[in-house]
């Protein structure tokens, strides 16, 4: 009987050590669920980051003082579409309410709004209302920046020496993309011939000169000289063009530009040719502190800063090419495709092609920034890497916007992700993946087979 006690004993007590376990485990499960229902993070995985907000939109929102209200109208059983994109916004701020319409079921509602179409939408912020034509991440952050500035930017572009024009939607080498990137971050874009104007207009908050081929005459620049000694802000974008009084003028604030194409055999894209270096801006200065990528200058030269002797450098660098590039001085060879550094005539890399300087003035200081390439801004380059992000951080830095000065948002993507390779990396891939990878399985076999002829 006392056995059977003791048997029965040891059961029971194991039936308390399991449930005890069991108890412990359960409640260990729910501390942690109680723990990452209080501190919920997401980890977005996807190559595009198509589950985050842009850096530049996270920046927008925390600039917000008041409730921002958005309302969107879908097509019914569409809803589902804009959630994801609407949550992201609520996690990142308490201030952004939103209200879902079916536009089916409310056509006098949204008529009055002039809503036509699914997917609009109107945003509200401190009695001002914006339309949206889409409810997007884009779309969303432009109306934002629109409501929350008093007036509008303006930005006039030089024309009248061969520059880019702004408004040609269909010409690859055209601005009108990033003129588009501009306007919706609440610049207005006008054109100005100088030598007409005769003068720069005040309210012109930066003046963009947008890769003239011919050279200016002295009135003109005399025009621009007064506009910087006023406290002006210029953005010059010199292409690989002789234009002799502009690099005199130039040289005047300590800026020198060289007849030269910047060569870089190594850090060229795929599909690309050498006379489009790949170029990195200097991640010390707040128009590149946030950017996590390079830029592409297609047909760039160099721009110089002029050290003077027994004087403290006046121009900042802003950007350099790769550390194999150089400056190639000898057109001819470039024309003829027959580049070779030239230890005595080139300057070696990494090469300067973007620099900063002020102009001072009798009562302001003037900002000039001059870069060496206007393609990368044009329909064709503009959406590579850190291109839009690059012009538009350096427009915003002039226009004294720091708050705009993040990555922003990328455009809707296509099934299939875009992948920019250099010639090194793309030949690493392939010697990684074709030879590389093949050949250690060829040697793990090689090594089994011996070892089992060893043990035989």
């Amino acid at each position: 009987m006392s056995a059977h006690r003791k048997i029965l004993g040891k059961a029971v007590l194991r039936w308390i050590e399991l449930a005890l376990t069991v108890a412990l485990v359960v409640g260990v499960l729910v501390l942690i669920n109680i723990i990452a229902y209080r501190n919920n993070a997401r980890y977005d995985l996807t190559p595009e980051k198509t589950y985050s907000l842009a850096p530049h939109t996270l920046t927008i929102l925390d600039g917000l003082t008041d409730e921002l209200h958005v309302t969107v109208f879908f097509k019914r059983k569409e809803q589902d579409s804009f959630l994801e994109l609407v949550e992201l916004f609520s996690r990142a701020t308490p201030r952004f309410q939103y209200t879902f319409i079916d536009l089916d079921k409310n056509p006098a509602r949204a008529d009055a709004l002039g809503i036509k179409t699914y997917g609009a939408g109107i945003v509200t912020y401190q009695g001002r209302t914006e339309k949206l034509k889409y409810f997007s991440e884009n779309a969303l952050v432009s109306s934002i920046i629109r409501l929350t500035e008093k007036e509008q930017k303006l930005v006039r572009f030089v024309k009248g020496h061969g520059e880019k024009k702004i408004h040609s939607e269909e010409a690859q080498k055209s601005y009108a993309v990033i003129v588009q990137a501009m306007e919706s971050e609440n610049f207005k874009v006008e054109e100005i011939l100088l030598a007409q104007a005769g003068r720069v207009p005040d309210d012109t908050l930066v003046l963009v000169i947008g890769g003239p081929q011919k050279d200016f005459i002295k009135k003109e620049l005399d025009i621009i000289d007064q506009y910087l000694r006023r406290g002006g802000r210029v953005l010059w974008l010199c292409d690989p063009v002789r234009l002799p009084a502009t690099a005199a003028f130039l040289k005047r604030y300590s800026i020198k530009l060289t007849n030269d194409f910047i060569i870089d055999p190594k850090s060229k894209l795929m599909a690309m040719d050498y006379l489009t270096p790949i170029v990195v801006p200097d991640k010390l200065h707040p128009i590149a502190k946030h950017m996590n990528q390079a830029t592409v200058f297609p047909y760039c030269r160099s721009v110089l800063p002029i050290q003077e002797p027994g004087k403290a450098m006046e121009a900042t660098v802003l950007a350099r090419s790769g550390p194999d590039s150089w400056a190639e001085r000898d057109y001819q060879s470039v024309y003829d495709g027959k580049v070779v550094f030239d230890a005595d005539a080139d300057l070696s890399g990494p090469v300067p092609v973007g620099v900063l300087t002020d102009v001072a003035g009798d009562e302001a200081t003037g900002q000039l920034i001059v870069l060496g390439d206007s393609d990368f801004a044009n329909n064709h380059y503009v959406t590579i890497l850190g291109n839009k992000d690059f012009f538009m951080n350096t427009l915003n830095w002039l226009a004294e916007k720091s708050s705009l000065l993040s990555e922003r948002p990328q455009a809707a993507q296509s099934p299939v992700s875009m992948l920019f390779l250099t010639e090194n990396e793309s030949r690493l891939v392939l010697w990684t993946s074709v030879v590389v990878q093949p050949g250690l399985v060829l040697l793990l076999g090689i090594l089994v087979v011996l070892w089992r002829r060893v043990r035989r």
